[in-house]
């Protein structure tokens, strides 16, 4: 099972800023995971559970921003089988 997101919910927080949610997997060991926005990313929080939904770890996550569009990359270090994200993003 390699890294995988899907965007649940976007909300819009007024002119200029987006908060974008969902759920991720992966397994550790695995190549890094990679998701691509429009705006710049102010925080991405990702967090990973178990198949008996205990929070297991909080992964390193890094972003680089090139013409407007930011790649956030998760390196995951434990098999997740549910994990949730949230990201605030400005544009």
């Amino acid at each position: 099972m390699a890294f995988s997101a899907t965007i649940r919910n976007v909300q819009y927080c007024g002119p200029g800023k987006t908060i974008v949610s969902g759920d991720w997997s992966g397994l550790a060991g695995d190549a890094a995971g990679t998701m691509t926005l429009s705006g710049i990313v102010q925080r991405a929080t990702f967090q990973g559970f178990d198949a008996d939904n205990f929070c297991q770890i909080l992964p390193r996550v890094s972003t680089s921003v090139a013409s407007g569009i930011t790649t956030i990359t998760i390196e995951n270090q434990e098999p997740v089988t549910t994990g949730y994200f949230t990201i605030e993003k400005l544009g």
